[in-house]
């Protein structure tokens, strides 16, 4: 396992090109771009990374703030500094909780819905269903295989 801390967006994307994560912690104050940009970014890249568990970190959290990191893409949300305990417990959450990912115009990042039941009413109110990438094939992704 290893563990590497880029000084900013672009450290962090040469680091990418270069290795291959199956998890990443972003801070909200990441350098240059930020970090609701940068998990954005992340999730729209051609990369294994783009299915990757996202722990991104808000120091100062309110509804605002969380809603944002969601929407960019984050699968967990840790409230910074994080403790190592706080930190392992949103890995081991991320990790036991898998969900596709969902790739759209509008979101890439996991599936948030939260129901096994159908909608209030029965009804979808999606007009189309967006393009979804399973755990079976995120992990796969991840490793590397080819499919």
């Amino acid at each position: 396992m290893g563990v590497f801390t880029p000084a900013n967006n672009r450290d962090a994307v040469e680091m990418m090109l270069d290795h291959s994560y199956n998890m990443l912690v972003i801070d909200e104050h990441f350098p240059d771009l930020g970090g609701i940009d940068f998990c954005r970014f992340l999730r729209l890249t051609n990369s294994p990374m783009a299915v990757a568990p996202v722990i991104f970190g808000i120091h100062e959290p309110n509804q605002k703030k969380v809603i944002a990191a969601r929407d960019a893409g984050a699968t967990k949300i840790a409230v910074m500094p994080f403790s190592g305990a706080s930190l392992i417990k949103a890995m081991e959450d991320a990790a036991n909780d898998p969900r596709p990912i969902i790739q759209d115009t509008s979101y890439n990042g996991p599936d948030r819905r939260t129901r096994s039941v159908p909608p209030p009413g029965g009804v979808d109110r999606r007009s189309k269903t967006p393009t979804s990438i399973d755990r079976a094939t995120q992990m796969k992704i991840l490793r590397g295989v080819k499919s």
